[in-house]
């Protein structure tokens, strides 16, 4: 039986990758939430998932050479100073649009979301702490090495990279349910109802798409997703304080207006043929 699974899943890397995602995160998250809920940090070994999918399956078609091989895409640092640009600054230029598109209309800005104990005016020498924290400690290399790194360039064998990013947005907001069912657990996605964190994400998902296709680089998405975390939990776009939704609608808004400029400038493939770098970075 276990070998007629291995096979199924060399066979079948879209759905494997998939099943195994869910099964070991939410095979850890579902009893760790149950028996401990007050302890959201237990939650990190599940948030590996995808990352541990992928080298499963990569190690299972193309053995450990393939494997290497795989995760050399996250040395990839030679992409172009624009990318940098985007991923790095990107998802503020967005937060500080949409909280002035807010102030504009008479709504406050949102407060700050400080680490306990750190003064107001050390925040911008502290941020560099806090996105290295962010990188480790959250989702960016957790998760996509496995959903943008090996699940996106499978599915794009068969579909667009837009159709592929927002199947992957949708199934990634599904994964996180189980940060909605434990209360002590919704800070680490933002404490936001799940619909908007299922549009949010979704939409990050093609932007994260935008930058893999255009530079065959898991180092930038990994990148982006830690400035998303550390720019939006920072600034309190994501925060609840007294309920208030509107710097994360208008957040979100803006994040698909940004989706839907670059899919009418690059097309549903997200990339254009000018703007290959694949061959031109380096992993040193």
């Amino acid at each position: 039986m276990f070998t007629s699974f291995v096979s199924w899943l060399k066979e079948n890397p879209v759905p494997a990758f998939f099943v195994l995602t869910f099964l070991i995160a939410w095979s850890l998250w579902l009893p760790l939430g149950f028996l401990l809920p007050d302890n959201p940090l237990l939650s990190l070994p599940g948030a590996w998932a995808p990352t541990i999918s992928a080298i499963i399956l990569t190690g299972l078609a193309e053995g450990r050479s393939g494997v290497r091989k795989f995760l050399s895409k996250l040395l990839l640092w030679r992409v172009g100073f624009r990318w940098y640009l985007v991923v790095l600054f990107g998802v503020a230029a967005i937060a500080y649009l949409a909280i002035g598109v807010g102030v504009s209309l008479g709504f406050p800005v949102p407060a700050l979301s400080l680490p306990n104990g750190l003064p107001r005016e050390m925040l911008i020498g502290f941020l560099p702490v806090i996105f290295l924290i962010n990188i480790f400690m959250g989702g960016p290399l957790a998760e996509d090495i496995g959903w943008r790194g090996y699940i996106l360039p499978k599915m794009r064998e068969g579909m667009t990279a837009l159709n592929a990013s927002l199947l992957i947005g949708v199934i990634w907001a599904i994964w996180h349910l189980p940060y909605f069912i434990f209360p002590a657990w919704r800070n680490a996605v933002g404490n936001i109802p799940f619909l908007w964190f299922a549009l949010l994400t979704t939409s990050w998902s093609v932007l994260f798409a935008w930058v893999f296709v255009n530079t065959e680089s898991i180092l930038m998405p990994v990148l982006f997703h830690a400035a998303i975390n550390t720019t939006l939990g920072t600034l309190g776009v994501l925060g609840q304080s007294n309920g208030d939704l509107v710097p994360l609608i208008f957040n979100t808004l803006f994040t698909w207006i940004a989706v839907g400029i670059i899919v009418a400038v690059y097309g549903q493939d997200l990339k254009r043929s000018n703007d290959v770098y694949a061959g031109q970075g380096s992993t040193g």
